[in-house]
């Protein structure tokens, strides 16, 4: 069990990198230029294209909590301990999304 904690606090781990990079490089959103474009289609454009970034870097936040969270229980040992029923978090699902906090059952219940 200690060399699949190793290897998914390697992957947490580079995940956070990236994701710290994704958001320093996003930095803060252009001047928007609205109302100045030669058509209204231009202006909708624009908008949606703010949307869309402003979408993508909240997205990019909430991961990175969830992974230094994630991060966190590895350090105080909680970590692959579901947070709703005390059990072990198969090793299959942490693999698969390293920063889960709940079990298969306690996950699937949570989305009904």
């Amino acid at each position: 069990m200690a060399d699949i904690h190793l290897e998914l606090k390697a992957k947490l781990e580079k995940q956070r990198d990236q994701l710290q990079a994704e958001l320093a490089e996003s930095g803060t959103p252009p001047a928007d230029g609205m109302g100045y474009g030669t058509h209204q289609a231009d202006d909708g454009t624009v908008a949606f294209e703010q949307a869309a970034d402003l979408a993508m870097r909240e997205n990019a936040r909430r991961m990175l909590y969830q992974v230094e969270r994630a991060l966190f229980r590895m350090e105080k040992g909680t970590f692959g301990i579901c947070q709703r029923c005390n059990e072990k978090i198969e090793v299959a699902r942490l693999k698969a999304i390293p920063y889960t906090r709940y079990c298969l059952h306690c996950a699937s219940v949570a989305q009904e």
